[in-house]
């Protein structure tokens, strides 16, 4: 059983390995230059973005893929193996001879799709790995997953950020392109390869519904009757609000404005992501010494400094605040990205995970979505004012980082506050 489950948990991180390559190929400055290549503005190209948040939606419904009786081994293939070959679509459309508005449509059309299956999936995915992971060692192995996705991550984006910038500068984009989605056709091969080698797990397809009335009285008991749900709910929206409302719009800023290759914009996130390596660790120590709601306090605080020197962050000199706003960021990243989900197994019943997890994404994609058209709203003002704000030089994306830093500050007092004086599970 102890070698069963050191497998499963190895291969686990194996696929959160290859499920990070592909998302960081259709995401910030890669999905602003297919973006660019497809034709569309830059606020078009921060909605597209976002996307990603309005997909959540889905996951009010992923409980129904965990009937009790029913393992979710067989069904979590299947939707894997689609999502990861539609993301691999996204880099031909480009070089699809059809009209512009019609190859826009099928870009969103695909992207959004992808994520509609990954988001449906997630929630019961999650918990079907995370039942080979002992609860006292939940912080300990996220911080050793991120470390590989880190690591494996930086050495693939500075190879693919190359790749891109030398067919561009040969005047050879169409064949960089094409390579990107080769590879990720590839990187999804494997990743089912990988998804197919962890076991099923009895527990993971087992839960409180059966139906979609069963579930919606699972929800609507969480949201009336459960006050640590209501607060995690509201932690989650405020971060995803924060969040779209700024960075969708910082891939077209530092390819645009601050005039950055691919090239740069990978080393950046190379160092950025060595320094997360480094702090992971102790934020995984800290999480499970301390509690979930303690490090991501802490988290929080962090965000919220990365986002104040991204308010100050423009061309000229002071587009190396960009590397500061990265480099905290990343740090931030290594308590709140396996935070915000495992601090709700401190206070949700383990049968309603998937519930939880799921209603909380799901409302705070919708609200991130929303929000990300009012951060284009915001660049598209800007803009028009030739990007001059009474008689003075200021970006649209320092103000969606200064909103974004009141935002995730006041976020980290709430956290402080209010979550951490709840009574956890067991208590």
């Amino acid at each position: 059983m102890a070698d069963r489950a050191r497998r499963c948990r190895e291969a686990y991180i194996v696929e959160a390995l290859l499920e990070y390559l592909i998302s960081l190929l259709v995401t910030g400055a890669f999905l602003a230059a297919i973006l660019k290549q497809v034709g569309v503005s830059d606020a078009v190209t921060g909605v597209v973005s976002s996307i990603i948040s309005l997909a959540c939606v889905t996951q009010l419904f992923s409980g129904l893929l965990a009937s009790p009786g029913h393992p979710v081994r067989r069904k979590m293939l299947v939707l894997g193996l689609v999502n990861q070959f539609m993301f691999s679509t996204l880099y031909l459309i480009p070089f699809i001879h059809l009209p512009h508005g019609a190859k826009t449509a099928l870009f969103i059309l695909m992207i959004l799709g992808a994520y509609v299956i990954e988001n449906l999936a997630r929630p019961v995915k999650y918990k079907w790995l995370m039942t080979f992971v002992s609860p006292r060692e939940r912080g300990r192995f996220t911080a050793r997953k991120e470390i590989v996705s880190l690591i494996g991550g930086m050495l693939f984006t500075v190879g693919m950020g190359r790749m891109v910038d030398h067919f561009s500068a040969t005047g050879r984009e169409r064949t960089g392109f094409i390579l990107c989605g080769a590879t990720m056709f590839v990187v999804a091969v494997l990743y089912f390869l990988v998804l197919r080698s962890i076991d099923d797990d009895p527990a993971a397809g087992q839960g409180p519904q059966v139906s979609l009335s069963e579930q919606a009285r699972a929800l609507r008991s969480l949201i009336v009757e459960n006050r640590a749900f209501r607060a995690l709910l509201l932690a989650d929206v405020v971060w995803k609000a924060a969040i779209y409302l700024a960075t969708p719009y910082f891939g077209t800023y530092l390819i645009g404005e601050l005039g950055f290759s691919l090239t740069a914009v990978s080393l950046i996130g190379t160092v950025s992501g060595l320094l997360r390596a480094l702090v992971s660790p102790w934020f995984g120590r800290y999480a499970d010494r301390r509690s979930w709601a303690a490090s991501l306090g802490l988290g929080l605080a962090i965000a919220a400094a990365a986002f104040l020197a991204n308010a100050f962050t423009r061309p000229g000199p002071a587009r190396l605040l960009y590397a500061v706003y990265a480099a905290l960021y990343a740090i931030s990243m290594a308590s709140i990205n396996g935070g915000l989900m495992n601090i709700t197994y401190d206070y949700i019943d383990v049968r309603l995970f998937a519930h939880a997890m799921g209603a909380k994404n799901a409302v705070s994609g919708v609200v991130g979505f929303l929000v990300s058209l009012l951060g284009g709203a915001v660049v598209r003002a800007v803009q028009a004012r030739g990007s001059v704000i009474l008689g003075h030089a200021v970006y649209a994306q320092q103000l969606l980082s200064a909103a974004a830093f009141l935002l995730i500050a006041g976020l980290a007092l709430y956290v402080r506050l209010v979550i951490a004086r709840l009574p956890r599970i067991g208590e």
